[in-house]
């Protein structure tokens, strides 16, 4: 099955101040090429540029026209997609990050992104959230239709509980999925039905639409993205035992398929 990969979720929403001198150089390389100076280079220079403007078109043209600093509030759900929201989202000065970081709470998000925006309507909250914990409170997606709290909901649908999939194999146990794996709803036929709008993306190239959908919808909005269960975060220490650990997993869980256990 298509899907995506998780480091698209955090390059989507990253630093303005990062990204603000290549939208510049975008926009310079434009004014060269209209004013004819990409034909009086050296045809190989010429080239390199193309494809230099070409990229950075892909990447950034739909943030041409920003203007000021981000000061979006991000509301991370607990799970695996709190390791991989910790490791691409890089804030500006004027965003915030928040998480039930010391409770370790699952399904959370989305309430406190109902609160945050309760007290603040013009400020952009995006809830990230893991699939697991977004379906235990998902009633929190109708109370923010209901007070027409406009937050926008990411949620990593993998159809998995990833967190106790890696916490398990950590320490050479096999992941259970009888208790793990599960089946989700259509999360855009859930906002719909909730009165607010949903999009999904299941390709990396319909990322960026998705998301850029949601945050231009006046009310709440869902971003189902799709992406790989069995993808591994970026671990701050890997050590020796931790590998063969993960490597016993793999044998056991492979051995349990084979024979049915």
């Amino acid at each position: 099955m298509p899907y995506i990969n998780e480091r698209w979720l955090g390059g989507m929403l990253t630093n303005f101040n990062t990204i603000a001198g290549r939208v510049k150089k975008m926009q310079e390389y434009e004014r060269m090429r209209a004013a004819g100076d990409f034909e009086a280079m050296p045809k190989k220079e010429a080239l390199i540029l193309s494809r230099e403007l070409d990229k950075l078109q892909r990447n950034l043209g739909g943030i041409r026209n920003m203007t000021r600093l981000p000061d979006a509030v991000f509301v991370i759900d607990t799970g695996l997609n709190t390791l991989w929201s910790g490791n691409w989202i890089r804030q500006s000065g004027k965003q915030r990050i928040i998480g039930s970081f010391n409770n370790g709470a699952v399904g959370t998000a989305l309430g406190q992104a109902n609160g945050i925006q309760a007290l603040d309507r013009s400020r952009q909250v995006i809830a990230l959230c893991g699939d697991g914990g977004f379906n235990m409170l998902m009633c929190e997606f109708l109370t923010a239709v209901q007070h027409k709290l406009p937050v926008k909901a990411v949620v990593y649908n993998n159809s998995s509980l990833g967190l106790i999939v890696l916490e398990a194999e950590g320490i050479g146990l096999p992941a259970w999925k009888h208790a793990i794996d599960f089946t989700n709803p259509d999360y855009v036929m859930l906002a719909r039905a909730c009165g607010a709008v949903g999009f999904k993306a299941q390709k990396p190239g319909e990322l960026r639409q998705a998301i850029s959908q949601a945050l231009n919808a006046d009310g709440p909005a869902i971003v189902d993205c799709v992406i790989a269960a069995d993808e591994l975060p970026n671990m701050p220490h890997i050590d020796l035992e931790k590998v063969g650990n993960f490597a016993k997993a793999k044998v056991k869980e492979t051995i349990l398929e084979v024979t049915g256990g």
